[in-house]
């Protein structure tokens, strides 16, 4: 091609991603207030940035009244005002305290990013803080596929959510601010016990792993065996619902009470449909678990379909599944802290439950636990709680982002704003300029500040040399893609304890100087 063929500027910011990411808005912030319980039965508990800790106080008061037992089943435990009601009720009832965790020898190290938000996971203190619970006379056993989180207390009053019992689920802290869960506060009699029969089935006929009470935290292997409860699924109306996807003692498998609870209320929507989830996990390797229901429920009625989710920038397939969502019409809340998952229609129908949107642990498989809650107060609340959420987001998803949205608003802990101007004039020679225009045919456009000043464009790197008054000299290299480093970005954290590098999105006009 000759050299006039090639343009003498090169408009970086104009350039779209052909991926979708999540950009930052201008939210304001407000705490959710919570409400008085017209219901015994159900009612609603919540964590929320800057409002009341009322999942945490619920758990704690329900362990401080036990007189007979608790159970309780969370993937993570590290609340420390919790821990000491725990273990002052061990004492007080002499045992009757008993844990389920899929934290096993087997799971420590297993990436289960799509089940939670690990990057802060401290793996020796999860492990001292299990060690104290068995030191302490608390009876633990590991069941590799339990997600749910739930408190079963004498078998009278039981609380679900989404929530894990640690402190950073459920109140604000100096660190950082409480993550976004939902839940229900059960009293309903005939439905704490079908709570508490599922519990003893996961212990005796699911859980593959056990610690001795009194002792130093080792889990050994046990051999699953026969439940002395059983536990029927829920086949109508208002209460638990869960998942129990794998074969246990029993001989049964395949109870798929979420997944159908879902579906059934994305059938019932007529004008408004909530969504919530942590994670999105093979939205479309399986179209059957969300997106064909969600297309034929947009087809039928004239749906406002809303979805408030984690921004997970640093997760492809995340990304790549929030597109197809918001390419069927859903509009997208990204949240930065949120961890609530669940489905309402119209106000009138719906469940919270623990389980992501994930066709790979959630809805098909492993050991998840809900509350249908239709025509309830705390449904309403609920749909209250998720509408506030979503107007306080502080996140959006674009699909298809310019250079400049991503330079002023990508959501990434590394990115900086582009510091040198809006226009960059470089001296070329005619190969290097001809490679440079030829690899930016979309973004990512990658810039970093180290020794020198790098563009990372396509599959070449642009060094940049200054030569004064403002030009710079500019060398082409091979490269890693830009948008293969892009990921690296998002999930790898600088090593040593330096200040972070200098990094962004590109949004400059380059002109080569003639």
């Amino acid at each position: 091609m000759p050299d006039t063929a090639v343009p003498d500027e090169l408009d970086l910011g104009a350039l779209v991603a052909p991926e979708g990411y999540y950009l930052l808005r201008d939210a304001p912030a407000a705490p959710f207030p919570g409400a008085p319980d017209p219901d015994q039965e159900y009612r609603h508990r919540f964590t929320y940035r800057g409002s009341a800790a009322s999942i945490r106080r619920a758990a704690i008061e329900l362990v401080e009244g036990a007189k007979h037992k608790i159970f309780l089943a969370s993937f993570r435990i590290g609340d420390r005002e919790l821990l000491d009601a725990l273990f002052a009720a061990v004492d007080r009832l002499h045992g009757g305290v008993y844990v389920i965790t899929s934290w096993t020898e087997d799971s420590l190290r297993r990436d289960l990013s799509s089940l939670e938000d690990i990057d802060d996971i401290d793996v020796q203190a999860q492990k001292k803080q299990f060690d104290e619970l068995t030191r302490r006379g608390i009876a633990l056993r590991g069941h590799e596929g339990c997600h749910a989180k739930f408190l079963v207390v004498d078998d009278s009053v039981a609380l679900v959510s989404s929530a894990n019992l640690e402190t950073s689920a459920l109140v604000d802290t100096a660190r950082k601010p409480a993550t976004g869960e939902n839940g229900v506060l059960l009293g309903n009699p005939v439905e704490v016990d079908r709570l508490a029969r599922l519990f003893t089935r996961l212990w005796f006929a699911g859980c593959t792993w056990a610690a001795l009470p009194g002792a130093e935290y080792a889990l050994h292997r046990r051999t699953p065996g026969r439940s002395p409860a059983t536990a029927p699924p829920l086949t109508d109306g208002t209460g638990v619902i869960w998942t129990y996807g794998g074969e246990d003692g029993d001989g049964t498998h395949g109870e798929l009470g979420i997944l159908s609870a879902l579906h059934d209320v994305i059938g019932r929507a007529r004008e408004e449909l909530l969504l919530a989830t942590f994670s999105l996990v093979g939205i479309r390797d399986r179209p059957e678990l969300l997106l064909d229901p969600l297309r034929r429920a947009m087809a039928a009625h004239d749906l406002d379909v809303r979805l408030l989710v984690r921004a997970r920038n640093n997760v492809a397939a995340h990304r790549a599944d929030t597109a197809a969502l918001a390419g069927l019409g859903v509009t997208i809340h990204g949240d930065s802290d949120t961890h609530a998952k669940g489905v309402i229609a119209d106000g009138r129908y719906g469940a919270l439950f623990s389980a992501n949107f994930d066709a790979v642990h959630g809805m098909f498989s492993g050991v998840e636990v809900g509350t249908r809650l239709d025509g309830r107060p705390a449904l309403a609340e609920a749909r209250r709680y998720f509408r506030h959420a979503m107007t306080h987001a502080d996140l959006e998803f674009a699909p298809a982002p310019t250079q400049q949205d991503l330079n002023r608003r990508l959501g990434a802990r590394w990115r900086r704003p582009w510091p040198y101007g809006p226009r960059l004039t470089v001296s070329a020679g005619d190969g290097d300029w001809r490679r440079l225009v030829g690899a930016a045919g979309s973004g990512p456009v990658l810039w970093e500040d180290s020794e020198h000043l790098r563009l990372y464009v396509g599959d070449v790197a642009a060094v940049l040399h200054p030569i004064g008054s403002g030009r710079y000299r500019l060398s082409i290299a091979d490269s890693e893609p830009a948008a293969a480093r892009m990921q690296n970005w998002f999930t790898r954290r600088p090593a040593g304890g330096g200040p972070p590098p200098k990094r962004g999105c590109c949004p400059a006009l380059l002109v080569r100087a003639s």
